[in-house]
């Protein structure tokens, strides 16, 4: 039994969270999730055309291989900053406790998009690089609402709270590029990333509550949380469970990544009905998130309920290749989507649950490092396989994620 006169605060709070968790004071923590991936999908949709076109960024004569190299660039550096910076913010909230270390990261993100914005304005590639890295950086900060989010809820109740942060970007993800893409059509490239800056300024406003009371006794070391990614690899209780997180992480992203590229090249569909489709799939993963996720925990464990998201979501990755009717589609893309959420839900819930409330941020921050570099690679590795055919990310994915679902199998039945 745990000795409670011994606890700190955090480790109390924790302990005391055996209820239904509040709601409310949660809603500015996933209002900063869904802003982080509003932003980025801005990013994604946005840079695209203005770079591949002739709008002032590069010259006139610039080739489309010219465009390209550079229009991945800037798009890498952002990942790249979340990569890095995860880790980091995750080890100072251990720290220095969740709220100031987000609180700060917060006014590093609004003068991020400012840069952004600007560099959009005067047509600059050096301040649109220094903006995406800034931003990268500080919006590492979502490895902190995870924890906080963590230290707010039971390990019963987890499940259902971290499902909600995927249906907070996904609804960023739909947000950033319908919102974003009408206003800079109509007003402005740089409009979308000025209104970025008025929604932060909400998130810090919005007063939430400490989650994880500073360690003034602990030791900090700025070597040591820059490599504290390493421990993915040393850290022996919980190394496997990173690991299953990345490929688990990679083969969904990749199909996330890939499924708009067979729909595109399979049924021919256009901008509405690619859109139209990505949308109602997006739905299906918020309705996951908020309605089935926690009955289907509690019935079946959370153990249980990830072994048969991962092999579910695989083999039906692999059946989206096999009807030739694109209404078909609702019924192969709505359950890889449906079990993939669950599965995406499941991985830090589990990883969270293994670590004690100390060490929260730090391995939030690892995961998400791994989950930002597992997107990137997902999307080059799609691309090197759709290019002997279209259909096979989607086919090698699902047999990938199958086999995940008996890695944690074998794992947890040791």
């Amino acid at each position: 039994m745990t000795d409670m006169a011994n606890c700190t605060p955090a480790q109390t709070a924790r302990i005391d969270q055996t209820g239904p968790t509040r709601i409310f004071p949660l809603l500015p923590l996933y209002l900063l999730i869904f802003i982080g991936f509003c932003g980025y999908s801005l990013m994604i949709t946005l840079f695209a055309p203005m770079l591949m076109g002739n709008n002032g960024f590069l010259p006139d004569g610039a080739t489309v291989g010219q465009r390209s190299i550079v229009l991945g660039l800037l798009l890498a550096i952002y990942p790249l900053g979340q990569f890095v910076g995860s880790p980091i913010l995750g080890t100072l909230s251990d720290r220095y406790g969740r709220r100031p270390v987000l609180v700060n990261s917060l006014v590093v993100t609004v003068l991020g998009y400012v840069v952004i914005a600007l560099g959009i304005q005067w047509r600059s590639l050096v301040l649109l690089g220094m903006g995406c890295l800034i931003g990268g950086l500080a919006e590492s900060n979502i490895a902190i609402a995870q924890s906080a989010i963590s230290d707010m809820s039971s390990p019963d109740e987890r499940p259902r709270l971290f499902a909600w942060t995927y249906s907070s970007s996904s609804l960023g993800y739909i947000a950033g590029p319908i919102v974003g893409g009408q206003m800079a059509l109509h007003l402005g490239w740089s409009v979308p990333f000025w209104l970025m800056v008025p929604l932060l300024v909400t998130t810090l406003i919005w007063r939430f509550a400490e989650t994880h009371a500073a360690d003034p006794h602990a030791d900090f070391s700025m070597i040591a949380a820059i490599t504290n990614l390493s421990s993915i690899f040393t850290d022996k209780p919980i190394r496997r469970l990173y690991l299953l997180n990345f490929l688990i992480y990679l083969a969904l992203f990749g199909y996330f990544r890939m499924v708009l590229v067979y729909l595109v090249d399979r049924w021919d569909t256009g901008v509405d009905q690619t859109t139209l489709i990505y949308s109602g799939l997006a739905l299906i993963s918020a309705i996951t998130s908020f309605c089935i996720m926690a009955p289907l925990t509690r019935q079946i464990g959370l153990n249980r309920l990830a072994i048969t998201a991962c092999i579910a979501a695989g083999a039906a990755m692999i059946a989206i290749t096999v009807p030739s009717q694109i209404g078909s589609i609702w019924i192969t893309g709505g359950l890889t989507t449906m079990m993939g959420t669950i599965a995406l839900a499941a991985c830090p819930t589990i990883l969270s649950n293994a670590v004690s409330s100390e060490r929260q941020g730090r391995v939030m921050g690892n995961n998400q490092a791994l989950q930002v570099g597992a997107e990137s690679l997902s999307a080059m590795i799609g691309g090197a396989l759709a290019a002997v055919t279209i259909p096979l990310p989607l086919v090698a994915f699902g047999i990938f994620l199958i086999i995940c679902g008996g890695l944690l199998l074998r794992d947890f039945a040791a």
